[in-house]
């Protein structure tokens, strides 16, 4: 039985999700993560989902994303969104469809169409639900293959908005590449926020910026350029030695004894006990107390302690 999805509707909420490919296979290269990449600005573009962290590996991807508070769109914006997400072409021609039929008296279709779109905005299952299905349709017609590209549905944790928790998240992603094998210096892959990041890519910054600091300060943010200095410093605490083949040893965080572990549970929310208490209660309906779920705490070097929801039970 799957369980049940935590997400804050009507709040602004953080959360880290990951698909995998059928069977894990290595089906994106290097040209398909370029193409993953663009579609997923695209989709977020239209969406109003803001992607903070992401990284594309050879069978799945890691990403962080930021589900602000929903708002009505107007028309002019609604149509602006539709050329990020259909391009011109079809916009103007989903424009040219909504004219004839107010012309035909029908003008009850055109509010619903728009309806129907900004209903997909701000929505995390939305925005998943899109990028997969329009990248397994284009990688099925590129390779002429049938069938799913996707082994699921994708996995999600909600993330209280606190640095050591988005930035230990946002870190485990980026690290994937170093713990593969396929680069030593994550700042070197560039199929993820970190690796943009480096090369100057503005949104990239902004992203981890969002990681280290969630709620900005009323009166002066942290700048670009101390963000990704503060977070490169993490990133750098949390690599994992080197082993002697292409593949690492078992990861330990520099300079302790701690084995490299983080416990990403489909459907889990991670943070403070008052955190994971309020969105069980949010999510699930029920109120929660320590017995109704167990929990792992997380103690690193230069952090706080945090905990991750794992298996809730509901109350009888």
């Amino acid at each position: 039985m799957r369980l049940k999805r935590m997400v804050l509707p009507g709040e602004p909420a953080f959360y880290h999700c990951v698909s995998k490919v059928r069977g894990q296979e290595m089906l994106i290269t290097d040209d398909e993560k370029s193409r993953l990449r663009e579609l997923m600005r695209r989709i977020a573009g239209f969406s109003g989902v803001e992607v903070k962290s992401f990284c594309l590996m050879d069978s799945h991807f890691h990403m962080v994303v930021k589900v602000p508070k929903w708002r009505d769109v107007g028309d002019a914006e609604l149509i602006a969104r539709m050329r990020i997400l259909y391009g011109d072409a079809k916009t103007d021609a989903k424009l040219s469809s909504w004219k004839l039929w107010e012309q035909k008296g029908q003008a009850y279709k055109v509010v619903a169409a728009k309806a129907a779109l900004r209903k997909r905005m701000y929505n995390l299952s939305d925005f998943f639900k899109t990028l997969k299905e329009r990248y397994a349709k284009d990688f099925n017609r590129r390779s002429g293959s049938k069938g799913v590209f996707w082994s699921e549905r994708f996995s999600s944790a909600l993330l209280a908005p606190e640095k050591v928790v988005l930035t230990s998240v946002g870190v485990y992603g980026d690290l994937n590449p170093v713990r593969e094998g396929i680069v030593r210096n994550p700042e070197k892959y560039k199929f993820s926020g970190l690796g943009e990041a480096a090369r100057g890519d503005v949104s990239a910054l902004e992203g981890i910026r969002d990681l280290i600091e969630p709620v900005p300060k009323k009166n002066k943010r942290v700048s670009l350029d101390e963000a990704f200095a503060e977070y490169k410093n993490i990133v750098t605490a949390k690599l994992p030695e080197m082993g002697t083949g292409t593949k690492l040893k078992v990861g330990k965080y520099e300079g302790t004894g701690t084995k490299l572990t983080y416990d990403y549970i489909k459907g889990a929310a991670i943070g403070s006990l008052k955190f994971v208490g309020k969105v069980a209660l949010v999510a699930l309906g029920s109120a929660l107390t320590i017995q109704d779920y167990a929990y792992t705490a997380h103690k690193y070097k230069h952090y706080d302690e945090y905990y991750s929801a794992r298996k809730i039970r509901r109350s009888k």
